[in-house]
């Protein structure tokens, strides 16, 4: 006799079908892996990416970690291709070049008029003592030139020493005043007069701080009861001069032994001289 019961294992295998199948039914037959390793560094926490025409761009990482592709920031000079310097004659000159990411590269200072190297970084490669290079804040390399001298003028190029070449230009212009004597060379004033020996310094950057007056080789005390002297550092413009400055020696009652050589000596300006004549009678 048969029966009718399915056996139990059979039983069993037909009630997993019934709660497997609709579950498979929801459960898509394709997926896909997205790989995201390339998004790390050396950490799945640190994720470096960028954003490139509205999509997510990943640089290439190396095995230490540090980003391959990455561009070099090669050193470059802050500021314009040429810079204008003036400077007058006997003072400091101070041309400048700014250098921004050095790194290991060498800054130096070429006078351009005979391609002469002045200095490289700090080292100077010239005789003359007058050249020196300062490493000052805000990554200035600056060329000093001390006591500066009409030759003196001219370019001179701040170079980076990186391939190809980056460079920039110093033009330097010297200034030197003039001096000149009021009346001419020669005076002739008569005895007993006052008499008012007056220089210009004319085109100097600055007034001069001072202006001696020598009899021949004998320098004139101004607060004598006989001589005094006078600066006015306020003189009118003169033929497009910014400064133009007047020194004045008085003579009071003039007498023969006045007679002789004048000399005006400014600090920032060549000495001139005139000679004075002092008669009796006309």
């Amino acid at each position: 006799m048969y029966s009718l019961q399915p056996e139990e294992s059979t039983w069993q295998q037909l009630m997993l079908t019934a709660v497997i199948f609709p579950i498979l039914s929801i459960v898509p037959l394709h997926a896909s892996v997205i790989d995201l390793t390339s998004q790390y560094i050396s950490s799945p926490s640190m994720f470096v990416g960028t954003t490139v025409g509205g999509t997510s761009a990943v640089p290439t990482v190396s095995a230490a970690g540090s980003l391959m592709g990455t561009a070099f920031v090669e050193p470059y000079l802050d500021g314009h291709a040429t810079t204008n310097v003036t400077a007058q004659i006997g003072t400091h000159a101070y041309l400048p070049c700014r250098v921004k990411q050095i790194g290991n590269k060498s800054v130096s200072w070429v006078r351009v008029r005979d391609g002469h190297i002045l200095t490289v970084d700090r080292a100077v490669f010239i005789a003359d003592q007058r050249f020196l290079a300062l490493k000052q804040p805000d990554k200035f390399w600056t060329l000093q030139i001390k006591y500066v001298q009409a030759r003196d003028a001219g370019a001179y190029e701040c170079q980076v020493s990186t391939e190809p070449k980056v460079s920039a230009r110093a033009h330097l212009q010297v200034v030197v005043p003039r001096t000149e004597i009021v009346g001419g060379p020669d005076r002739l004033v008569k005895a007993g007069s006052t008499v008012v020996l007056r220089c210009i310094v004319r085109g100097a950057l600055e007034p001069p701080t001072f202006i001696m007056w020598f009899h021949s080789t004998e320098q004139i005390n101004g607060d004598s009861r006989r001589y005094r002297t006078q600066i006015d550092r306020h003189s009118p413009e003169v033929n497009g001069d910014a400064h133009s400055t007047t020194g004045s020696l008085i003579i009071e009652s003039a007498k023969k032994r006045d007679n002789g050589n004048y000399t005006c000596s400014p600090s920032n300006s060549p000495s001139v001289t005139v000679m004075l004549n002092v008669i009796n009678d006309w």
